[in-house]
């Protein structure tokens, strides 16, 4: 949503960039790095001319030389930042000059950022595109503010929405433990199973959810429901055998896996039912139907798992707060548009981490924690065209989030924009550009770890 929203803006109208220099040959030189980039470019030789046409045209961004004859760029800037309808058009300053005290003068005066002559094209085109992502969020911050609140309530909704399935889906199942939860048990019949029988155990939880199912599913009669659901499990739930994991509920379009023998075996079996699910479209395109996408969340900790309920009715359950993290996790593929993601403690204990595609991803403070969660992206079972964008552009993301977490925020921008020109739809990477853009324009609170609250920070 805020991708297109940022695509929208700079494409209708297009963004106007004001060139403000003495120098024609300096002009030329602007002019043509950003030419043809979707800009409306301005050019003033003076700055009485500049003032005029910031007056009427409004840019959105003003590159403006300080070495002017009759008014320099020092007073230039004085006099936008005095106006109150253009006081908060970025200034990026064009100098030859080294000298920090002219860089610090021109920053106090209200100017966002410094290019030294001569230009290096990337760098303007850079620094370009950062302010003019900044500028734009700041936009669409009092927009977003209230969005947030709407989607806090949706993110309520749909907690509330899972419990009541879980709820529902319980209420069928009477008697029921899986056989593998029997074996976990120590039994070796459902006929010995006994009320309060229990057992503590480090276990991998799995969270797989189809994307959009509600929008999918109003589409569908009742039957057609049905149907597909059982369809999708078919594919999906072998996957998960394989790799020596079992089914303890099935959530709706939802399903929650245990892997008692190793976190690898969960990162395999997630890889494996993605590659199932594009099988699985595969069909449904040659038959009419649209395709489906699912996300998978994993954690690992300690389970107790037993018997619960009363003599005439007894179900199996694991009780755990690794249970809720998996689930929380999962909620986390849609924010970052990852296929699987996994915790960190899943991520420490894979045998051999170089033979999977990661990356790491955030530090998070989800809904019903009190402490954060650190968390990694597997995109091996992303499709193969974004499994090449992600890799070509993980090193700009890590530089970026190296620079991100260090406070450099202007330079960890210019990261998550290259990242974004190679590769527009990675989720992640706008969201790190959109934090830095606040930060950069807000100020970074005195106790700012890096970690974000999940439910009030959404993307």
């Amino acid at each position: 949503m805020v991708d297109n929203s940022i695509s929208e803006d700079r494409q209708q109208p297009p963004e106007q960039i004001l060139l403000v220099d003495d120098n024609v040959t300096n002009l030329q030189v602007l002019h043509q790095t950003l030419d043809g980039r979707g800009y409306k470019l301005l050019v003033a030789k003076n700055g009485a001319s500049a003032l005029a046409i910031a007056e009427k045209a409004k840019p959105s961004l003003i590159l403006l030389d300080i070495m002017m004859p009759e008014m320099d760029g020092y007073e230039v800037c004085r006099r936008l930042k005095g106006n109150p309808a253009l006081s908060d058009i970025p200034i990026i300053y064009l100098s030859a000059m080294a000298d920090t005290e002219d860089k610090v003068k021109g920053l106090e005066l209200g100017a966002v950022d410094y290019i030294t002559k001569p230009f290096q094209p990337e760098e303007v085109i850079a620094r370009v595109n950062t302010h003019l992502t900044i500028n734009s969020l700041k936009r669409m911050l009092a927009e977003k503010n209230q969005e947030l609140q709407g989607i806090n309530e949706i993110l309520e909704d749909r907690v509330r929405e899972r419990t009541a399935q879980l709820a529902a889906l319980n209420a069928i199942y009477e008697r029921f433990v899986p056989k593998e939860f029997l074996s976990l048990l120590g039994k070796s019949s459902i006929l010995e199973v006994k009320l309060g029988d229990q057992i503590r155990q480090e276990i991998t939880v799995m969270f797989a959810d189809v994307r959009s199912w509600t929008t999918l599913s109003e589409n569908m009669t009742p039957q057609d429901n049905f149907n597909f659901i059982n369809a999708y499990l078919k594919r999906v739930s072998p996957m998960i055998k394989e790799h020596h994991g079992f089914i303890d509920k099935y959530l709706g379009d939802g399903v929650m896996a245990l892997f008692p023998r190793s976190a690898d075996d969960a990162v395999q079996a997630a890889v494996a039912m993605h590659q199932a699910v594009a099988a699985y479209n595969q069909e449904r395109e040659q038959d009419g139907f649209q395709p489906i996408g699912i996300g998978v969340g994993l954690h690992i900790g300690d389970l107790m798992l037993g018997v619960i309920g009363s003599q005439d009715r007894m179900q199996g359950t694991v009780v755990a707060d690794a249970v809720n993290t998996a689930s929380r996790i999962e909620g986390l593929t849609k924010r970052y548009g990852s296929s699987t993601t996994i915790s960190e403690e899943v991520m420490a204990r894979i045998e051999n981490p170089e033979r999977y595609h990661y990356r790491f991803v955030d530090k998070v403070l989800v809904k019903g924690k009190d402490t954060p969660i650190t968390v990694f992206e597997i995109f091996d079972g992303d499709p193969e065209t974004v499994v090449k964008l992600k890799k070509e552009t993980k090193g700009s993301f890590e530089e970026g989030l190296g620079l991100y977490y260090e406070r450099k925020f202007a330079e960890a921008s210019v990261r998550f924009n290259q990242v974004l020109e190679k590769n527009p739809e990675d989720k992640a990477a706008l969201i790190y550009l959109k934090r830095c853009a606040s930060y950069m324009v807000q100020g970074v609170p005195a106790d700012w770890t890096g970690v974000e609250d999940f439910v009030s920070e959404y993307s």
